[in-house]
């Protein structure tokens, strides 16, 4: 059924360049004017391709060169790519490019809805399809000049994509700087990527004196997720611990650090008993979808009300975003803590 779909998505892109073709046959007496159309169609991010920017293109090979570099992805693919992209699909980082002030054409509205507000997603098209890579059909109704998507991605699902506009695959699962920082140097705004990490830092650092009156010196946290098949999972230094523990100064307990020591795991599952054992002097506990009965559930077990920190109200139910880890996030989260810890 996938090669179906790509079949007829890519039979449409056929009869979308015929059509421009023909017409740019029909047009060769209006040079003129399709030169300005073209500029027009380039100044704005929403422009589909239309005949006279093919017939633009055609007249100044070296301009279309000279806008185009050679990337290597993150599994190893060369593509060539638009120096300054301005007509981006950003599938699974949407939140990146509001952080980088990179406009985009359409990214992945389930993933996108989690970090962004309704005013930041307005004017973006929803392209997510039925599994993890975008809609073609929709793709193709955008006409993107840079298809950006996570190392997840299979690679036959790559070479389709990459027939619709030129697609690269950036690794998902690195750290929030670090894919902030590929990402800028892809879309051509690495300074906007290094200025964003140092105003993060600055008001993580502005937060921690906030809240010194309220985390003690050494003072221990765990995070911890709860899912509604009823299994609980321990945060590492990853996600959720990269505010806690990166940003906030709170101290890994030493158990936990065991658990992940060597090791790139996002989180372990461990069982409800085993929960005092990783419980530091303050427990976030990061509650999904669909996990309503498991958390009442576990705060009605001997377990949970006999750790320090519930007796002493220093454990706290949170929504999912907390297990997120992309630059609105991060930013949100330092607003959350300030409120939930405030003393």
């Amino acid at each position: 059924m996938k090669t179906k779909k790509w079949t007829m998505a890519l039979l449409g892109v056929g009869l979308m360049l015929g059509s421009a073709l023909t017409a740019c046959g029909d047009n060769g007496k209006n040079a003129g004017s399709g030169a300005s159309s073209a500029s027009s169609a380039a100044a704005s991010p929403s422009a589909s391709v239309a005949p006279s920017a093919a017939a633009s293109t055609a007249a100044a090979p070296s301009a279309a060169i000279a806008a185009t570099r050679s990337y290597t992805d993150a599994v190893g693919r060369q593509v060539e790519i638009p120096v300054k992209p301005e007509k981006l699909i950003a599938h699974y980082f949407a939140s990146e490019m509001v952080a980088l002030g990179q406009p985009m054409l359409g990214t992945n509205y389930v993933n996108a809805k989690q970090s962004l507000s309704e005013e930041q997603l307005a004017g973006i098209a929803d392209v997510g399809g039925a599994d993890l890579v975008p809609n073609a059909e929709k793709l193709i109704a955008l006409a993107p000049d840079l298809i950006v998507v996570p190392d997840f991605v299979e690679k036959g699902d790559l070479d389709q994509l990459n027939k619709i506009a030129p697609t690269v695959a950036v690794a998902y699962g690195t750290d929030e700087f670090a894919r902030l920082r590929a990402l800028g140097e892809l879309v051509g705004r690495a300074d906007a990527a290094d200025a964003w990490i140092a105003a993060y830092e600055d008001k993580a650092a502005k937060t921690r004196d906030k809240l010194k009156g309220a985390i003690g010196e050494g003072e221990t946290a765990t995070a911890f997720i709860l899912y509604g098949d009823k299994k609980l999972y321990v945060y590492g230094p990853a996600r959720v611990g990269v505010t806690l523990y990166g940003s906030l100064g709170f101290v890994m307990p030493k158990s936990v650090g065991d658990a992940f020591a060597g090791g790139s795991e996002l989180w372990k599952e461990i069982s409800i008993e085993k929960l005092p054992d990783y419980a530091g002097d303050r427990i976030l506990l990061v509650q999904s979808e669909g996990s309503e009965d498991t958390l009442q559930a576990l705060k009605d077990s001997p377990v949970w009300s006999t750790l320090p920190a519930v007796k002493a109200g220093h454990a706290y139910v949170v929504p999912s975003r907390w297990g997120l880890n992309d630059p609105l996030t991060l930013d949100w989260q330092l607003d959350e803590a300030a409120k939930l810890l405030a003393p």
